[in-house]
């Protein structure tokens, strides 16, 4: 459903010549256009947290890519997380340092992805509903408002991401940790996504992700955007390419900036996770940035 949804609001937005153009591309997005959740920020969504979760069946591959939303606790952590529907309520903070909640949920921090205690935060958010069991990495924070996000200039996040390449016939699993930069463009309402995989034993030294789009405070994939896997030698190849024939791809990207401390002001720090799946192998990431460098360069991307 989504994925025709994703090409009926193309169709109805774009017109059938651009969709086609973008279909017969080498690389393209199959889903995401459409955003599942309002671009418009109120007020009162400035004052709650946002993220995003890559939310996969424990029992089987694959997985799906939702926007969060919740309410923090007086502790400054997730007090409850709503996504696709569902609300996991009663988190509170372990020990160790663990948010364990209502669904049989638990939080577990990605080392290396956020400050300890503090949000924003890079958790592995495992639950239970309706018998079958779940986990993915989620990233959440809190929600700047709409008047704080920039209408014009630029912004470059850097940050780690943690990648997880699944070879779909071995269900083998590589997890590696990457440095990332999303460049994001308000003037042009565009970003562009480029990871540094270099040295981290993946068949590929990085991805790139063109044409996300601006939703509010949050950076999507937009339908229209191109992924790449970078090779040692520089040579962009689409995604678990076979040969010369067009791979077809799933690639969704749900991520996040979130508010300063000191408020109001422009979100400091960005997050979120993503999806890119085909035949024959799947790669999800989860990655966070708690830094921000403001660019007078003004080109388009």
């Amino acid at each position: 459903m989504r994925y025709l949804g994703a090409c009926l609001a193309s169709a109805l937005l774009s017109g059938c010549g651009v969709v086609e153009a973008v279909q017969t591309s080498k690389a393209f997005e199959l889903v995401g256009l459409a955003p599942d959740e309002p671009c418009v920020v109120t007020a009162r969504e400035g004052r709650r947290l946002a993220g995003a979760y890559l939310r996969q069946p424990v029992a089987s591959g694959g997985g799906d890519v939702f926007f969060v939303t919740g309410k923090p606790s007086k502790a400054g952590v997730p007090k409850n997380l709503k996504f696709n529907d569902l609300t996991v309520r009663r988190v509170r903070p372990t020990e160790d340092g663990q948010l364990e909640g209502w669904r049989s949920s638990e939080a577990v921090p990605i080392p290396g992805l956020g400050s300890d205690g503090n949000l924003p935060a890079a958790y592995t958010l495992s639950y239970e509903a309706d018998g079958i069991s779940f986990a993915g990495p989620a990233v959440i924070g809190p929600s700047p408002a709409g008047f704080e996000i920039p209408t014009t200039g630029r912004v470059i996040y850097e940050g780690t991401a943690q990648l997880t390449l699944t070879a779909s016939a071995e269900a083998e699993k590589t997890v590696a940790q990457a440095k990332f930069i999303m460049d994001i463009g308000y003037g042009s309402q565009q970003a562009q996504l480029s990871i540094d995989a270099s040295g981290a034993g993946l068949p590929f030294d990085g991805v790139t992700w063109s044409r996300l789009g601006i939703c509010g405070t949050r950076i999507v994939s937009s339908g229209q955007g191109q992924v790449f896997f970078v090779q040692p030698d520089g040579a962009r190849e689409a995604p678990f390419q076979n040969g010369r024939e067009t791979t077809p791809i799933r690639a969704v990207l749900e991520s996040s900036q979130f508010a300063r401390a000191e408020r109001p002001g422009t979100p400091d720090s960005f997050g979120g996770t993503f999806i890119i799946a085909g035949d024959t192998g799947t790669l999800t990431g989860v990655f966070l940035a708690t830094q921000a460098k403001t660019e007078v360069n003004t080109d388009p991307l």
